[in-house]
């Protein structure tokens, strides 16, 4: 298929369902080629043959959990190519600091905050070789901290913390973004802030920590204000 990114590669992982597989069927809508990451075999394949069959676009699966840092480093190096990088892990259940159990808590923190930082860890160091490329962190967290939420609200701080630090100490032409889902996705709403984040990434300062209504909001404003100009 051919499209506006019809000569980028997109890594995405969590691909294998929810917001990864929303971010993979929206970015091969443009036709970027793909690797897609997931832990369970039969899930990833059928994810992967179902994106070259509808969209006709090159999409390579990879096997593994980038919490784990020799997964990580190898999915790094299989998809060093990679333009685009969308980490879209983490499954963090609600309820308070009594409700959540060690072993649940550490087992979403896993996916949550360490597969992305163990993975931008390791597409940072290719992307700043090329000069060029763009990180997303999918955060899933409330707006505002919520006792009652407190996993995803830790979490969140954390990874809002990794984006704002490294959009400070990245090389030119690589950018880290945040974006955030304040615990509520828009399936419509959020496919088309990822593809026009990835077709844009340039009206977002690097270290941005952004919602999709909001990225929707300013790239239609720049819109109206590019037209007004040509028929001024």
């Amino acid at each position: 298929m051919k499209g506006p990114l019809s000569n980028n590669k997109a890594l995405i992982t969590g691909a294998a369902g929810g917001i990864g597989l929303m971010a993979a069927r929206a970015l091969a809508q443009t036709g970027c080629g793909l690797y897609v990451v997931g832990q369970k075999f039969a899930n990833i394949y059928q994810v992967a043959n179902d994106l070259r069959s509808t969209y006709a676009v090159e999409t390579e699966l990879h096997m593994g959990n980038p919490a784990n840092p020799v997964d990580a480093e190898a999915i790094g190096m299989a998809c060093a190519d990679a333009d685009i990088f969308i980490s879209c892990t983490g499954n963090l259940p609600k309820g308070t600091l009594e409700d959540i159990e060690d072993a649940r808590w550490r087992k979403s923190w896993e996916a949550a905050v360490f597969a992305p930082i163990n993975m931008a860890r390791e597409m940072i160091g290719h992307m700043e070789d090329e000069g060029n490329g763009l990180i997303v962190f999918v955060i899933d967290t409330p707006a505002k901290t919520d006792p009652d939420d407190i996993c995803a609200s830790a979490s969140g701080a954390v990874l809002k913390t990794m984006v704002e630090g490294l959009g400070q100490d990245l090389a030119k032409g690589v950018r880290i973004i945040g974006l955030l889902t304040g615990r509520t996705v828009d399936a419509a709403q959020l496919s088309e802030a990822l593809t026009r984040l990835a077709l844009e990434p340039q009206h977002f300062p690097t270290g941005s920590l952004i919602t999709a209504g909001e990225i929707l909001d300013i790239l239609n404003k720049d819109d109206d204000q590019d037209e007004q100009k040509e028929n001024a």
